[in-house]
């Protein structure tokens, strides 16, 4: 399995997208997003065992 990366984002460390053709992923049909997802390895859906080990972490307020 490969290695985790956790990013944390806020107002003062905002998510960058600046290499995302937003146009172009507009354009996509639903059909070409799920063939292009299960096609991803970094993508493939959580096996039910995996799904079980799921943890959800809730934000905390304060934290925008």
């Amino acid at each position: 399995m490969g290695k985790i990366i956790q990013k944390e984002h806020s107002k003062e460390n905002p998510v960058d997208n600046s290499d995302v053709n937003f146009d172009k992923a507009d354009a996509l049909t639903e059909e070409e997003i799920e063939e292009r997802a299960k096609s991803d390895p970094d993508s493939l859906p959580f096996s039910k065992e995996q799904l079980k080990k799921v943890k959800i972490r809730k934000r905390h307020k304060g934290n925008d």
